[in-house]
């Protein structure tokens, strides 16, 4: 009565399928997505402008942690606190802030172009 019913097997199969019909899903998608392009005379090999300012959000998305990685440890060494509670929240903080700053950035670059 004890046992387990699920173990790690039945969590293992359950995780594959779901990986695979999230797969399946994305690509039908895709497919219809181009096919309907394609109905509307659309080019379906021009760049899309989803991805304009990727590098510049990433980028600056990984100063934000890392800023936030260094000032969490000059934190916890300064006043001698031993939490870690530390790292992720100021990881997050500083990601986050960075994230709308680059918002902001990207909007007054496209308003120059």
């Amino acid at each position: 009565m004890n046992e387990f019913i699920f173990g790690p097997g039945i969590v293992l199969v359950a995780l594959f399928v779901a990986a695979g019909y999230t797969i399946y899903t994305f690509i039908k998608a895709s497919h219809l997505e181009r096919m309907a392009k394609i109905e509307k005379g659309i080019d379906t090999n021009a760049p899309s402008n989803k991805n304009r300012y990727l590098e510049l959000k990433l980028g600056m998305l990984m100063v934000g942690i890392a800023f936030g990685l260094l000032l969490a440890y000059l934190i916890e060494k300064t006043l001698k606190i031993d939490e870690v509670v530390f790292y992720p929240s100021f990881m997050l903080l500083f990601g986050g802030i960075s994230l709308i700053a680059s918002f902001f950035w990207a909007k007054r670059i496209q308003k120059k172009e």
